[in-house]
């Protein structure tokens, strides 16, 4: 498949925005999200954006697992503690001997998660962005939440985020879909000046899909830091029954060709939609 670089991705969203791009059919009903989004064995995945980051890593993960692939799980932000039944074995880079525990660890149970120290009971810092390049020939797909949102369902990123490895074959954004109707303010928002800088809205007016769509292929924003060669997608999260789809569906409209692929469902179970 041909990758276009970042200036090319820009003006094709720019395309979109003037009509040019029409609507795709969508594929209705996919259960895998592993499929939806196109993850294959050899992928390194970052997860960045707001709305669900964590709980689409693990379900990857879990799905990658059932396929009979060896995962890596990471972070290059903060994650979380989680129950032993999500994570799998937890190897902490602060233990030392990391590379031969997380080898020990696939090879036991085939996942392992990775982080680097302990900051807090309830919060884990992860590791850079250089350790996961190196260590990512261990497993056959490694997913790295990328980026923080503290807990909101819209970002634009500062200049320092997310944080991506060289090695990600594929940058997926997310974005919570129910913050369509909602005001753009800080309990729904995350960096609130840079989404109003780049949608051009004030502060309390009401999420559209253009406004979303905006936030997402803004110049400067996620388009421009996918690394050379990888594919860009948004998984629009919390997309949970048919009445979703249509405005899903055109907010993938403003986003495509730009991204490479549309997805909306639910991080946490059930069926997705994929544009094109």
């Amino acid at each position: 498949m041909e990758r276009r670089d970042p200036r090319r991705r820009l003006a094709d969203a720019a395309g979109s925005v003037n009509g040019t791009s029409r609507t795709p059919t969508p594929t209705k009903g996919i259960e895998s999200l592993l499929i939806a989004l196109g993850v294959g064995k050899g992928d390194v995945v970052a997860v960045a954006g707001a709305g669900g980051k964590t709980t689409l890593v693990f379900r990857l993960a879990a799905e990658a697992r059932a396929a009979g692939l060896r995962v890596l799980v990471t972070t290059t932000t903060h994650m979380g503690t989680l129950p032993r039944d999500v994570t799998g074995p937890v190897v902490m880079e602060a233990d030392g001997a990391t590379e031969a525990a997380l080898e020990e660890a696939l090879e036991r149970e085939g996942r392992a998660t990775l982080l680097g120290r302990a900051l807090r009971s309830d919060k884990i810092e992860g590791v850079p962005a250089e350790r996961v390049d190196a260590l990512a020939r261990l497993a056959e797909v490694v997913l790295v939440e990328a980026d923080g949102a503290r807990g909101r369902s819209l970002k634009v990123p500062a200049p320092h985020e997310p944080v991506v490895p060289r090695s990600t074959t594929l940058l997926v954004v997310v974005a919570a879909i129910d913050i369509l109707g909602r005001p753009l303010g800080n309990e729904n928002v995350h960096r609130l000046e840079l989404v109003l800088a780049a949608t051009g809205k004030a502060a309390g007016d009401r999420v559209d899909e253009e406004t979303l769509a905006a936030a997402l292929r803004c110049p400067g924003g996620y388009l421009s830091r996918v690394p050379k060669g990888a594919r860009p997608a948004v998984f629009l999260n919390k997309a949970e029954d048919q009445g979703a789809a249509g405005p899903a569906g055109r907010v993938a409209r403003l986003l495509l060709p730009a991204y490479d692929r549309v997805v909306a469902g639910s991080a946490r179970g059930g069926p997705a939609w994929v544009w094109p």
